[in-house]
């Protein structure tokens, strides 16, 4: 596809993730890379403290023995230490194997005997389990990410075992970029994890490819809110700002409200995030001008209505950026360029209403297997319901259409994993012969070159009248209902053959609680008002995809790290209940 949307710069090149923190250290110097909150005050780290520090890590793994192919895990959240600890593996030539800390113990457990991992960074929260799990598997070394001293048997501080590093002799052999650099295991929302093996240029294509379309300015900040651990956030909120000279600054929590703190504080450009952390900011920013005296909110009405006006001129960027200027400055967001959503499916509406008050989010599209990012939409031409063009070197194509066009979404390019870690069964299954990696998503693109995600092809839902339903297309227009939290679409079997329409619904209880101060509401009080919610979201689709039955679930469906439900999880419950409510 013609890359026409596009404003292409060349990028920096493509080296080793260790010669691209040697290269940030000596060119960006006595900038800062990476800051974060600790003793009641933000902290700084250089390009050439941070430069130093990687290479001290790097010899002390070495001096333990760490060899070029060995892994080394990565427990713990965000923080300096974890990035240090992710560069210092992989300049090494070992291979890094982040772990996400939602998992159990037990899972831990399969991940660091299946790597036959070596060494782990871990936190001190974690601790305790890699200990036990550490009595069946032998580590070499444990070292505590926010602990600066330990000195046990096996066991260190971060900042004792970097001293190690003094000590280390010999010179170390860097990697080459066909090397493993890192394996994500990703079980995603559909059950058994696989490891996913990323090379050097697998990830480091990516953060160059992603450079060239992007506006990144060496000395402006981006905050890292999203879990490291996963691909989207390590490479776009780390590794990228790395290469690009920017300011990691790490996001105190997921408060809506202290990123919007954070934001300030940092004088933040750039944000990546996914949808949900979006809705919730969006809804905080809403919240504030219905709580505002009449007269500033008469103001504000005014105002967004002259950007509305604008709109049918091609004009509301310009009028939106000017007349919420105070707005956006007042709201922590006077520094912002752009927000890049990622991770999961974007309703519309939030860019549109973000865009109306001056503010744009970028959306792209990508997967762990693609380093991760394949698609993003272009900063001066995005398009909502887009997750964008495929970034330079990546092509496209549309497996098995239908009549509409809509298809398999398959890519290839230099990002593309190298394979699933020991299963070349289910490498094979995903990457065809071309070298094209089958996402597993329906799509299509259009005659702009921006392509359309519809939704996943394993939860498409197959009508008795041979109709296709899109489960996330019904749930957007659910999850749009003010009284509704969240929703899951899926399909019951009927008799007729094919299956109907159903939902779990979430519903939001604050809301409720707020619109009923005062009054007590029985369980069949609520499910008839889910019920009406239900029926008012259908009128927006077409009666073969309308929901035809419903169960309540009374908490926050179970998630991905990155906000994605796992529908593994929740459908046998959902089923069950649906047959006991019969």
């Amino acid at each position: 596809m013609p890359l026409k949307s596009y404003v292409l710069r060349d990028h920096l090149g493509i080296f080793t993730i260790g010669e691209m923190i040697n290269r940030s250290a000596k060119v960006y110097g006595p900038k800062r890379a990476l800051s974060v909150y600790r003793d009641g005050k933000w902290q700084h780290l250089t390009y050439r403290e941070l430069g130093k520090r990687v290479n001290l890590l790097a010899r002390a793994l070495s001096g333990l023995g760490i060899k070029r192919g060995q892994c080394c895990a990565i427990l713990g959240p965000n923080s300096p230490e974890w990035g240090q600890a992710y560069l210092a593996i992989t300049s090494l030539g070992a291979i890094a194997v982040p772990i996400d800390p939602a998992l159990k113990p037990h899972e831990f457990k399969h991940i660091l005997e299946d790597t036959e991992t070596k060494v782990v960074f871990v936190a001190t929260k974690f601790l305790e389990d890699i200990l036990e799990i550490n009595e069946d598997i032998s580590l070499k070394h444990i070292i505590v990410l926010d602990s600066p001293k330990v000195s046990k048997k096996k066991i260190s501080g971060f900042e004792e075992f970097l001293l190690e590093g003094q000590k280390a002799k010999g010179k170390i052999k860097a990697p080459k970029l066909s090397d493993v650099a890192a394996i994500i295991y990703t079980s995603g929302t559909t059950g058994k994890a696989k490891g996913v093996m990323l090379t050097h240029e697998n990830i480091m294509s990516d953060v160059a490819l992603i450079y060239q379309v992007v506006d990144l300015v060496p000395g402006n900040t981006i905050l890292s809110v999203l879990p490291i651990h996963h691909t989207l956030e390590c490479t776009g909120g780390f590794l990228l700002p790395l290469y690009a000279g920017l300011n990691i600054y790490y996001a105190r929590s997921l408060k809506s409200r202290e990123i919007i703190e954070d934001l300030r504080t940092a004088k933040a450009s750039v944000m990546i995030g996914v949808p949900l952390l979006y809705q919730k900011m969006l809804e905080g920013i809403e919240r504030k001008i219905k709580q505002a005296p009449l007269p500033r909110k008469t103001l504000f009405k005014g105002l967004l209505k002259v950007v509305e006006l604008a709109e049918r001129v091609g004009k509301d960027e310009e009028a939106a950026k000017a007349l919420f200027a105070k707005l956006r400055e007042k709201a922590g967001l006077g520094h912002l360029k752009y927000f890049v959503c990622g991770g999961a499916p974007l309703p519309p509406f939030v860019p549109q209403k973000f865009k109306r008050l001056g503010i744009k989010i970028i959306q792209g599209y990508g997967l762990t297997e693609a380093s991760p990012v394949l698609t993003l939409n272009p900063i001066f031409r995005p398009k909502a319901t887009s997750v964008g063009v495929p970034i330079p070197q990546v092509e496209v194509k549309i497996d098995n259409p239908n009549e509409s066009g809509v298809g398999e979404l398959c890519f290839k390019g230099p990002m593309v994993m190298k394979g699933y870690y020991k299963n070349p069964e289910a490498t094979k299954a995903v990457i065809d012969d071309e070298g094209f990696l089958h996402t597993g998503d329906l799509g299509y693109v259009d005659e702009e070159g921006y392509v359309y995600v519809c939704g996943r092809a394993k939860n498409v839902i197959v009508t008795p009248a041979g109709k296709n339903v899109y489960p996330e297309e019904v749930e957007f227009e659910l999850d749009r209902r003010p009284f509704i939290l969240e929703s899951m679409v899926y399909g019951i079997p009927t008799e007729r053959g094919g299956e109907e329409v159903a939902a779990v619904i979430v519903p939001d209880y604050e809301e409720i609680d707020r619109h009923f101060s005062g009054k007590q509401l029985s369980e069949e009080d609520v499910r008839d008002l889910i019920a009406k919610e239900v029926k008012r979201a259908m009128e927006n689709v077409a009666t073969y995809k309308r929901v035809k039955q419903f169960v309540i679930w009374d908490e926050e469906l179970p998630k991905t790290s990155t906000r994605k439900i796992k529908r593994h999880h929740v459908l046998p419950v959902v089923l069950n209940m649906a047959k006991q409510a019969k």
